[in-house]
């Protein structure tokens, strides 16, 4: 019987391995050459769309310089805490510049628009809303409420809004919404944002929300302050007092859960008719969900209302915590470099377009005193004298061209160690792999070999015995065909 064999050579080829290493030695090296040729132009284009948003920020201060009635100079404070907002916040320098000047509308004065600002972005942040409109929740809620726009209070504010909008079926801008319908109206309650928070809270829980909870909260509290003289007669029929000994209207919690106590064990419907001479009629769902909520409900959401600090930042934070609040963070971020890159432009390009200005006044007084000619001959005057300006001006500005190119050769060079260990350690890291493997590699590799001999050595016997006939009948034919 013959002796069937397979030998097979399982050493590894590195060459592969060696010409791939030397692949990402040559495409590391073209990288550096791309990024050093390709960073004028990069530099240039940041340069173009630095002063475009630089532009754009000061027209935006200059604005609410104007609103306040003030020089650009006299609030480099603000311009300050703007670009500080820009690099910190999700909102960019410029649109933190923006909201200053909706604070100037208000009459805010610098100090005190400084001093708020980060919380009016805060609140706009946690409650998704934009800074127009957050501006107006803050500055127009607290006059209403006469409550002083301080820092401390503006962030108090803000952390009740956002807790109620947490604990409740309603949000920030929902509950600031029917804040501002509620308006004076509820400035003397007891319990202030906190009362006001809760009962708001409550009636978007059973679905009346926005402008349509202010308003019927708005419309039950003026029932219970001025009401008609059959209202006040059921209220005395009642024994339910609105007002303390002192004058001061009680809580409203208090007052309803006296209402609810003084109808108990009535049927709803004698409820409702109480109700009705109470407050007004398209208020009777309004009323009957706060009724409903005494106890427990409001305790429980008035607890935590006041017990509310942090939550609004702590809420800004959770709306940033995503891919898509990364993006407009770094979008933020970049805006703070245009704007220091603008910053070191603006002086020379403000006296460039002062004497382009100047050029354009010269050529249109020549044209109206001597005709074409003279202004001709005023642009040739021109143009000689910015070719002798540039002439004197050629070493200087070449220097700083140097200067820049040679700075940004000394980062990449300073930064190829740093490339170059980076690269190492990849490379590093993967012969180690590719080490720790190898014996598994060639165990695989043998195994798969044996099996494949071990396959054809028990497929031979099969094999030859379907091979024989056929070469029989092939010789038979073969025989055949010799005979004739």
């Amino acid at each position: 019987m013959a002796d069937y064999s397979i030998t097979g050579d399982t050493r590894l080829d590195t060459s592969g391995f060696t010409q791939g290493v030397s692949s990402m030695t040559v495409a590391a090296g073209t990288l550096i050459a791309d990024l050093t040729k390709t960073a004028a132009s990069k530099l240039a284009g940041l340069a173009k769309s630095s002063v475009s948003v630089g532009m754009q920020f000061d027209a935006s201060m200059s604005q609410v310089a104007a609103t306040m009635g003030t020089s650009v100079d006299q609030i480099e404070n603000l311009t300050k805490v703007a670009k500080e907002m820009g690099s910190t916040t999700k909102f960019t320098a410029t649109q933190a510049a923006d909201a200053l000047n909706y604070l100037a509308l208000a009459g805010y004065d610098a100090n005190k628009a400084a001093e708020v600002l980060p919380s009016v972005l805060n609140l706009a942040a946690a409650g998704g809303m934009d800074l127009a409109y957050a501006s107006d929740l803050v500055t127009d809620a607290m006059a209403s409420l006469n409550i002083e726009a301080s820092k401390e209070n503006v962030d108090e504010f803000g952390d009740k809004l956002a807790m109620g909008a947490s604990k409740a079926n309603a949000s920030v801008s929902q509950l600031g919404e029917a804040i501002l319908t509620v308006g004076g109206t509820a400035a003397n309650l007891k319990g202030g944002t906190t009362e006001l928070t809760t009962a708001l809270g409550l009636l978007a829980n059973v679905g009346i929300k926005g402008a349509e909870g202010g308003t019927h909260l708005r419309n039950v509290i003026l029932s219970l302050q001025s009401p008609t003289d059959d209202a006040s007669k059921m209220m005395e029929k009642l024994g339910l007092q609105v007002y303390d000994a002192q004058g001061n209207m009680r809580g409203l919690d208090e007052i309803l859960t006296d209402l609810n106590t003084s109808m108990k064990g009535l049927t709803q419907g004698q409820k409702d008719s109480i109700i009705n001479q109470l407050f007004n009629k398209t208020d009777l769902a309004a009323v009957n969900g706060l009724l409903a909520a005494q106890g427990f409900q409001w305790n429980t959401l008035a607890e935590a209302i006041e017990n509310s600090e942090g939550a609004m930042s702590q809420m800004a934070e959770t709306q940033l915590d995503n891919l898509e609040g990364a993006v407009t963070i770094a979008q933020s971020a970049i805006e703070g470099l245009q704007l220091a890159v603008y910053q070191q432009l603006e002086p020379s390009l403000r006296d460039v377009v002062k004497w382009g200005t100047s050029c354009i006044s010269t050529l249109t007084n020549a044209l109206a005193e001597g005709g074409p000619e003279a202004m001709a001959q005023a642009a040739g005057e021109i143009v000689s004298g910015l070719v002798d300006s540039l002439t004197e001006q050629m070493p200087q500005i070449a220097a700083s061209a140097v200067e820049l190119i040679a700075q940004l050769a000394q980062g990449i060079v300073q930064a190829l160690p740093q490339v170059l260990t980076i690269a190492g350690k990849i490379l590093d890291a993967l012969v180690q792999g590719l080490r720790a493997a190898l014996p598994q590699l060639a165990d695989t590799g043998i195994e798969m070999i044996s099996q494949l001999g071990q396959g054809v050595a028990q497929a031979i016997p099969e094999l030859l015995s379907k091979a024989l006939p056929i070469v029989a009948d092939f010789a038979s034919g073969l025989r055949e065909k010799a005979g004739h």
